[in-house]
Protein backbone atom coordinates (compact mmCIF):
# COMPACT_ATOMS: atom_id res chain seq x y z
CA UNK A 1 0.00 0.00 0.00
CA UNK A 2 1.33 3.38 -0.74
CA UNK A 3 -0.10 6.26 1.01
CA UNK A 4 -1.15 9.74 -0.17
CA UNK A 5 2.30 11.47 0.78
CA UNK A 6 5.55 10.82 2.62
CA UNK A 7 5.70 10.79 6.39
CA UNK A 8 8.71 12.55 8.09
CA UNK A 9 10.97 9.01 8.41
CA UNK A 10 10.42 8.49 4.74
CA UNK A 11 11.23 11.82 3.67
CA UNK A 12 14.75 11.48 5.69
CA UNK A 13 15.41 8.51 3.63
CA UNK A 14 14.47 9.77 0.47
CA UNK A 15 16.55 12.84 1.29
CA UNK A 16 19.55 10.67 2.02
CA UNK A 17 19.34 8.67 -0.71
CA UNK A 18 19.34 11.97 -2.75
CA UNK A 19 22.47 13.07 -0.81
CA UNK A 20 24.26 9.87 -1.26
CA UNK A 21 23.71 10.08 -5.06
CA UNK A 22 24.40 13.88 -5.43
CA UNK A 23 28.02 13.28 -3.31
CA UNK A 24 28.99 10.50 -5.32
CA UNK A 25 28.15 11.95 -8.27
CA UNK A 26 29.90 15.11 -7.35
CA UNK A 27 32.64 12.96 -6.38
CA UNK A 28 33.99 11.85 -10.42
CA UNK A 29 34.07 15.30 -11.01
CA UNK A 30 31.77 15.64 -13.59
CA UNK A 31 32.69 19.03 -15.23
CA UNK A 32 35.66 17.16 -16.23
CA UNK A 33 34.93 15.09 -19.18
CA UNK A 34 37.60 13.98 -20.30
CA UNK A 35 38.19 12.31 -17.23
CA UNK A 36 36.51 8.99 -15.46
CA UNK A 37 33.48 10.68 -17.32
CA UNK A 38 33.47 10.86 -21.09
CA UNK A 39 32.08 13.00 -23.16
CA UNK A 40 28.72 14.01 -20.52
CA UNK A 41 28.59 14.65 -17.14
CA UNK A 42 26.90 11.10 -17.27
CA UNK A 43 26.16 7.98 -18.38
CA UNK A 44 29.81 6.70 -18.67
CA UNK A 45 29.20 3.65 -20.34
CA UNK A 46 27.25 4.80 -23.14
CA UNK A 47 30.11 5.36 -25.26
CA UNK A 48 30.32 1.60 -25.56
CA UNK A 49 26.05 1.71 -26.47
CA UNK A 50 26.40 4.33 -29.06
CA UNK A 51 30.04 3.77 -30.46
CA UNK A 52 29.60 -0.04 -31.08
CA UNK A 53 27.13 0.79 -33.69
CA UNK A 54 28.32 3.01 -35.85
CA UNK A 55 32.04 1.08 -35.61
CA UNK A 56 29.69 -2.13 -36.86
CA UNK A 57 27.75 0.21 -39.63
CA UNK A 58 30.91 1.49 -41.02
CA UNK A 59 32.75 -1.79 -41.37
CA UNK A 60 34.93 -1.49 -38.26
CA UNK A 61 33.20 -3.92 -36.48
CA UNK A 62 36.37 -5.70 -35.75
CA UNK A 63 37.51 -3.32 -33.49
CA UNK A 64 34.82 -4.14 -31.26
CA UNK A 65 36.89 -7.07 -30.16
CA UNK A 66 40.00 -5.83 -30.25
CA UNK A 67 40.72 -4.44 -26.58
CA UNK A 68 43.61 -1.86 -27.65
CA UNK A 69 42.06 -0.90 -31.21
CA UNK A 70 38.94 -0.26 -29.42
CA UNK A 71 40.67 1.90 -26.37
CA UNK A 72 42.46 3.65 -29.55
CA UNK A 73 39.32 4.52 -31.29
CA UNK A 74 37.46 5.69 -27.78
CA UNK A 75 40.13 7.92 -27.18
CA UNK A 76 40.47 9.36 -30.84
CA UNK A 77 36.63 9.96 -31.24
CA UNK A 78 36.48 11.74 -27.54
CA UNK A 79 39.52 13.16 -27.78
CA UNK A 80 40.81 12.04 -24.08
CA UNK A 81 44.46 11.54 -23.73
CA UNK A 82 43.73 8.65 -21.17
CA UNK A 83 43.04 4.82 -21.35
CA UNK A 84 39.02 4.98 -20.56
CA UNK A 85 38.93 1.16 -19.69
CA UNK A 86 35.79 0.75 -21.70
CA UNK A 87 34.76 -2.20 -23.28
CA UNK A 88 32.02 -3.63 -25.43
CA UNK A 89 31.42 -6.99 -24.06
CA UNK A 90 27.64 -7.63 -25.45
CA UNK A 91 26.55 -10.18 -27.68
CA UNK A 92 25.94 -8.89 -31.43
CA UNK A 93 22.47 -8.52 -31.46
CA UNK A 94 21.80 -6.15 -28.98
CA UNK A 95 23.83 -3.65 -32.18
CA UNK A 96 19.81 -3.91 -33.71
CA UNK A 97 18.70 -2.55 -30.60
CA UNK A 98 21.22 0.28 -29.88
CA UNK A 99 21.01 1.83 -33.72
CA UNK A 100 18.57 4.19 -33.51
CA UNK A 101 20.71 5.87 -30.54
CA UNK A 102 24.55 5.49 -32.50
CA UNK A 103 22.75 7.46 -35.28
CA UNK A 104 22.19 10.30 -33.27
CA UNK A 105 25.08 12.75 -32.47
CA UNK A 106 26.67 11.85 -28.64
CA UNK A 107 25.19 14.44 -26.40
CA UNK A 108 21.35 14.10 -28.03
CA UNK A 109 21.81 10.07 -27.94
CA UNK A 110 22.76 9.70 -24.30
CA UNK A 111 19.96 12.15 -23.22
CA UNK A 112 17.61 10.17 -25.12
CA UNK A 113 18.55 7.12 -23.99
CA UNK A 114 18.08 8.23 -20.54
CA UNK A 115 15.02 9.15 -20.60
CA UNK A 116 13.95 6.23 -22.51
CA UNK A 117 15.60 4.33 -19.50
CA UNK A 118 13.74 6.33 -17.27
CA UNK A 119 10.47 6.73 -18.71
CA UNK A 120 10.57 2.79 -18.80
CA UNK A 121 11.19 2.23 -15.13
CA UNK A 122 8.52 4.92 -14.55
CA UNK A 123 6.24 2.18 -16.55
CA UNK A 124 7.95 -0.58 -14.57
CA UNK A 125 7.10 0.97 -11.27
CA UNK A 126 3.41 1.51 -12.29
CA UNK A 127 3.20 -2.47 -12.93
CA UNK A 128 5.07 -3.32 -9.79
CA UNK A 129 1.95 -1.60 -7.71
CA UNK A 130 -1.11 -2.15 -9.90
CA UNK A 131 -3.84 0.32 -8.74
CA UNK A 132 -1.63 2.11 -6.14
CA UNK A 133 0.15 3.44 -8.93
CA UNK A 134 -2.15 6.39 -8.46
CA UNK A 135 0.39 7.67 -6.39
CA UNK A 136 2.71 9.48 -8.73
CA UNK A 137 5.11 10.73 -6.21
CA UNK A 138 6.57 6.95 -5.56
CA UNK A 139 7.24 6.86 -8.97
CA UNK A 140 9.14 10.20 -9.09
CA UNK A 141 10.61 8.39 -5.58
CA UNK A 142 12.01 5.38 -7.60
CA UNK A 143 12.94 7.24 -11.00
CA UNK A 144 15.10 9.80 -8.26
CA UNK A 145 16.33 6.89 -5.82
CA UNK A 146 20.09 5.60 -5.54
CA UNK A 147 19.55 2.51 -8.01
CA UNK A 148 18.09 4.70 -10.49
CA UNK A 149 20.92 7.05 -9.78
CA UNK A 150 23.72 4.52 -10.01
CA UNK A 151 22.08 3.75 -13.72
CA UNK A 152 21.83 7.02 -14.46
CA UNK A 153 25.46 7.75 -14.00
CA UNK A 154 26.53 4.57 -15.99
CA UNK A 155 24.81 4.92 -18.86
CA UNK A 156 23.16 1.48 -18.48
CA UNK A 157 20.25 -0.11 -19.36
CA UNK A 158 18.42 -0.70 -16.33
CA UNK A 159 14.88 1.04 -17.08
CA UNK A 160 14.46 -1.34 -20.30
CA UNK A 161 15.59 -4.37 -18.44
CA UNK A 162 13.60 -3.81 -15.30
CA UNK A 163 10.22 -3.19 -17.77
CA UNK A 164 11.01 -6.29 -19.53
CA UNK A 165 11.46 -7.89 -16.80
CA UNK A 166 8.47 -6.96 -15.21
CA UNK A 167 6.16 -8.14 -18.16
CA UNK A 168 8.22 -11.41 -18.38
CA UNK A 169 7.20 -12.44 -15.09
CA UNK A 170 3.91 -11.14 -14.98
CA UNK A 171 2.57 -12.33 -18.18
CA UNK A 172 4.12 -15.49 -18.40
CA UNK A 173 0.45 -16.83 -17.51
CA UNK A 174 -2.07 -15.04 -19.08
CA UNK A 175 -0.04 -13.60 -22.03
CA UNK A 176 2.98 -16.00 -22.90
CA UNK A 177 3.63 -14.40 -25.52
CA UNK A 178 4.16 -11.43 -24.35
CA UNK A 179 6.69 -12.90 -21.78
CA UNK A 180 8.76 -14.54 -24.46
CA UNK A 181 9.13 -11.23 -26.06
CA UNK A 182 10.20 -9.46 -23.39
CA UNK A 183 12.56 -12.62 -22.74
CA UNK A 184 13.74 -12.31 -26.27
CA UNK A 185 14.69 -8.58 -25.60
CA UNK A 186 16.28 -9.63 -22.44
CA UNK A 187 18.24 -12.13 -24.06
CA UNK A 188 21.08 -9.05 -25.22
CA UNK A 189 21.35 -9.71 -21.66
CA UNK A 190 22.07 -13.72 -22.06
CA UNK A 191 22.90 -15.17 -18.25
CA UNK A 192 20.36 -12.61 -16.77
CA UNK A 193 17.67 -14.21 -19.18
CA UNK A 194 18.45 -17.69 -18.78
CA UNK A 195 18.69 -17.53 -14.88
CA UNK A 196 15.17 -15.38 -15.24
CA UNK A 197 13.98 -18.36 -17.71
CA UNK A 198 14.97 -21.14 -15.14
CA UNK A 199 13.09 -19.57 -12.50
CA UNK A 200 9.79 -18.95 -14.22
CA UNK A 201 10.18 -22.84 -16.00
CA UNK A 202 10.91 -24.44 -12.62
CA UNK A 203 7.61 -22.46 -11.19
CA UNK A 204 5.34 -24.40 -13.70
CA UNK A 205 5.41 -21.37 -16.36
CA UNK A 206 7.30 -22.44 -19.47
CA UNK A 207 4.58 -21.54 -22.36
CA UNK A 208 6.76 -18.31 -22.70
CA UNK A 209 9.39 -20.80 -24.56
CA UNK A 210 8.29 -20.19 -28.51
CA UNK A 211 8.06 -16.73 -28.28
CA UNK A 212 11.20 -16.29 -26.75
CA UNK A 213 13.24 -18.35 -29.06
CA UNK A 214 11.37 -16.91 -32.02
CA UNK A 215 11.97 -13.24 -31.00
CA UNK A 216 15.86 -14.03 -30.28
CA UNK A 217 16.14 -16.10 -33.55
CA UNK A 218 14.76 -13.06 -34.94
CA UNK A 219 17.04 -10.43 -33.46
CA UNK A 220 20.18 -12.43 -34.39
CA UNK A 221 18.93 -12.71 -38.07
CA UNK A 222 18.51 -8.99 -38.17
CA UNK A 223 21.96 -8.56 -36.49
CA UNK A 224 23.42 -10.64 -38.87
CA UNK A 225 21.61 -9.70 -41.95
CA UNK A 226 22.56 -6.13 -40.97
CA UNK A 227 26.04 -6.52 -39.64
CA UNK A 228 27.34 -9.42 -41.19
CA UNK A 229 28.34 -13.15 -38.83
CA UNK A 230 32.07 -11.54 -38.48
CA UNK A 231 30.42 -9.75 -35.25
CA UNK A 232 29.06 -13.45 -33.94
CA UNK A 233 32.24 -15.16 -35.32
CA UNK A 234 33.95 -12.71 -32.95
CA UNK A 235 31.75 -12.55 -29.99
CA UNK A 236 32.45 -16.39 -29.41
CA UNK A 237 35.75 -16.67 -30.47
CA UNK A 238 37.33 -13.24 -28.63
CA UNK A 239 34.88 -11.20 -26.45
CA UNK A 240 32.87 -13.99 -24.38
CA UNK A 241 36.42 -15.88 -23.48
CA UNK A 242 37.75 -12.62 -22.34
CA UNK A 243 34.66 -12.20 -20.27
CA UNK A 244 35.26 -15.23 -18.97
CA UNK A 245 38.42 -14.32 -17.68
CA UNK A 246 37.64 -11.65 -15.77
CA UNK A 247 35.85 -13.42 -13.83
CA UNK A 248 37.60 -16.67 -13.46
CA UNK A 249 40.97 -15.08 -13.68
CA UNK A 250 39.58 -12.52 -10.98
CA UNK A 251 40.74 -8.76 -12.73
CA UNK A 252 38.96 -7.19 -10.12
CA UNK A 253 39.32 -3.70 -11.66
CA UNK A 254 37.28 -5.07 -14.42
CA UNK A 255 34.20 -6.47 -12.63
CA UNK A 256 34.73 -3.28 -9.93
CA UNK A 257 31.09 -2.80 -9.21
CA UNK A 258 30.22 -6.19 -8.76
CA UNK A 259 27.72 -7.67 -6.22
CA UNK A 260 27.75 -11.00 -6.26
CA UNK A 261 29.15 -13.70 -3.25
CA UNK A 262 31.78 -14.68 -5.56
CA UNK A 263 33.36 -11.40 -6.10
CA UNK A 264 33.78 -10.62 -2.38
CA UNK A 265 35.13 -13.90 -1.34
CA UNK A 266 38.23 -13.88 -4.19
CA UNK A 267 38.69 -10.03 -3.58
CA UNK A 268 39.08 -10.99 0.13
CA UNK A 269 41.45 -14.20 -0.63
CA UNK A 270 39.24 -16.55 -0.39
CA UNK A 271 40.73 -19.63 -3.10
CA UNK A 272 38.93 -20.32 -5.93
CA UNK A 273 37.55 -23.64 -5.21
CA UNK A 274 35.86 -21.63 -2.06
CA UNK A 275 34.66 -18.95 -3.69
CA UNK A 276 33.08 -21.10 -6.40
CA UNK A 277 31.08 -22.86 -3.52
CA UNK A 278 30.19 -19.90 -1.84
CA UNK A 279 28.73 -18.33 -5.11
CA UNK A 280 27.19 -21.80 -6.15
CA UNK A 281 25.18 -22.28 -2.76
CA UNK A 282 23.76 -18.75 -3.16
CA UNK A 283 23.13 -19.31 -6.60
CA UNK A 284 21.01 -22.39 -5.03
CA UNK A 285 19.22 -20.76 -2.38
CA UNK A 286 18.30 -17.76 -4.79
CA UNK A 287 16.87 -19.84 -7.53
CA UNK A 288 14.55 -21.50 -4.46
CA UNK A 289 13.84 -18.21 -3.41
CA UNK A 290 12.60 -17.24 -7.20
CA UNK A 291 10.77 -20.46 -7.76
CA UNK A 292 8.82 -20.44 -4.11
CA UNK A 293 8.27 -16.86 -4.78
CA UNK A 294 6.75 -17.64 -8.15
CA UNK A 295 4.98 -20.94 -7.00
CA UNK A 296 3.00 -18.86 -4.32
CA UNK A 297 2.23 -15.97 -6.51
CA UNK A 298 -0.36 -17.04 -8.10
CA UNK A 299 -2.02 -16.66 -11.92
CA UNK A 300 -3.48 -13.17 -12.06
CA UNK A 301 -2.24 -10.09 -13.50
CA UNK A 302 -1.12 -8.42 -10.21
CA UNK A 303 1.66 -9.48 -7.90
CA UNK A 304 2.64 -8.92 -4.55
CA UNK A 305 5.57 -6.78 -4.74
CA UNK A 306 7.50 -8.54 -2.69
CA UNK A 307 7.21 -11.63 -4.49
CA UNK A 308 7.96 -9.88 -7.29
CA UNK A 309 11.21 -8.51 -5.71
CA UNK A 310 12.62 -11.92 -4.79
CA UNK A 311 11.43 -13.64 -8.43
CA UNK A 312 13.32 -10.28 -9.95
CA UNK A 313 16.49 -9.85 -7.63
CA UNK A 314 17.11 -13.85 -7.62
CA UNK A 315 18.52 -13.92 -11.32
CA UNK A 316 20.78 -11.59 -10.40
CA UNK A 317 21.85 -13.12 -6.82
CA UNK A 318 22.44 -16.38 -9.26
CA UNK A 319 25.33 -14.80 -11.16
CA UNK A 320 28.87 -14.79 -10.18
CA UNK A 321 28.80 -11.32 -12.10
CA UNK A 322 26.20 -9.06 -11.95
CA UNK A 323 27.00 -5.03 -11.60
CA UNK A 324 25.38 -2.07 -9.02
CA UNK A 325 23.58 -0.63 -11.95
CA UNK A 326 21.67 -3.45 -12.63
CA UNK A 327 20.10 -3.05 -9.53
CA UNK A 328 17.51 -0.30 -11.03
CA UNK A 329 15.35 -3.49 -12.13
CA UNK A 330 13.89 -3.76 -8.69
CA UNK A 331 14.03 -0.52 -7.50
CA UNK A 332 10.53 -0.39 -7.41
CA UNK A 333 10.76 -3.21 -4.55
CA UNK A 334 13.89 -1.67 -2.73
CA UNK A 335 12.18 1.34 -2.47
CA UNK A 336 9.11 0.18 -0.81
CA UNK A 337 10.88 -2.14 1.53
CA UNK A 338 13.50 0.61 1.90
CA UNK A 339 10.43 3.12 3.45
CA UNK A 340 8.10 0.49 4.44
CA UNK A 341 7.27 -0.82 7.82
CA UNK A 342 8.17 -2.99 9.70
CA UNK A 343 11.91 -2.21 9.22
CA UNK A 344 14.65 -4.06 6.24
CA UNK A 345 17.42 -3.06 7.14
CA UNK A 346 19.37 -4.99 4.75
CA UNK A 347 16.82 -3.37 1.65
CA UNK A 348 17.13 -0.13 2.97
CA UNK A 349 21.58 -0.19 3.35
CA UNK A 350 21.86 -2.02 -0.50
CA UNK A 351 18.80 1.21 -1.24
CA UNK A 352 21.36 3.69 -0.10
CA UNK A 353 24.53 2.20 -0.87
CA UNK A 354 23.42 1.37 -4.61
CA UNK A 355 25.79 4.15 -6.06
CA UNK A 356 28.80 3.61 -4.37
CA UNK A 357 29.97 -0.03 -5.40
CA UNK A 358 33.13 1.50 -7.36
CA UNK A 359 33.56 3.74 -3.54
CA UNK A 360 33.08 0.68 -1.91
CA UNK A 361 35.87 -1.38 -4.47
CA UNK A 362 38.22 1.78 -3.59
CA UNK A 363 37.90 1.39 -0.12
CA UNK A 364 38.60 -2.27 0.40
CA UNK A 365 35.07 -3.13 1.52
CA UNK A 366 32.71 -4.36 -1.21
CA UNK A 367 29.95 -4.88 0.97
CA UNK A 368 27.16 -4.77 -1.30
CA UNK A 369 28.32 -8.40 -2.07
CA UNK A 370 26.65 -8.78 0.95
CA UNK A 371 23.54 -6.62 1.49
CA UNK A 372 22.33 -7.87 -1.91
CA UNK A 373 22.02 -11.60 -1.05
CA UNK A 374 21.32 -10.39 2.07
CA UNK A 375 18.15 -8.57 0.88
CA UNK A 376 17.16 -11.10 -1.16
CA UNK A 377 17.01 -13.66 1.72
CA UNK A 378 15.45 -11.65 4.41
CA UNK A 379 12.67 -10.59 1.83
CA UNK A 380 12.23 -14.26 0.62
CA UNK A 381 11.95 -15.18 4.54
CA UNK A 382 9.05 -12.24 5.22
CA UNK A 383 7.49 -13.69 2.05
CA UNK A 384 7.72 -17.40 2.52
CA UNK A 385 8.01 -18.23 6.34
CA UNK A 386 4.84 -19.18 8.15
CA UNK A 387 3.76 -16.66 10.99
CA UNK A 388 1.46 -16.31 12.82
CA UNK A 389 -1.89 -16.36 12.81
CA UNK A 390 -1.33 -16.86 8.92
CA UNK A 391 -1.46 -20.27 7.59
CA UNK A 392 1.38 -21.32 6.12
CA UNK A 393 0.29 -21.49 2.22
CA UNK A 394 -1.14 -17.62 2.47
CA UNK A 395 0.51 -15.30 0.82
CA UNK A 396 1.36 -12.45 2.62
CA UNK A 397 1.20 -8.71 1.25
CA UNK A 398 3.61 -6.39 0.90
CA UNK A 399 4.86 -3.93 4.08
CA UNK A 400 2.71 -0.49 3.83
CA UNK A 401 4.93 2.39 3.11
Amino acid sequence: MVPQSLSARQRLIVAAGAAVTLANWLGIRPWDLKGWLVGTPFGRDFVNFWLAPRLALSGQGAVLADPAAYRDTVMAVFEIAHDPKLLFVYPPHILVLLLPFGLLPFLPAVIAWTLVNLAALAVATRLWLGPAARRGWFILVVCTAPPAGAMVLYGHFGGLIALAAALAVLESRRRPWIAGLCLGLLSVKPQFALALGLVLLFAGRWRWIPAAALSTAALVGLSVLLFGPGPWERFIGVTMPLQSAFITEFHARWIETSVSPFFAARFWGMPPAGAWALQGTATLLAFAAGVAALRRAGDGPQMDPLALLVVLLAPIVMLPYASHYELALVAPGLTLLALGRPAAPLALATWLLAPLARVLFILDLPILCALVPGTLFAAAWRLLAPADGRPSGAVPRAAPV
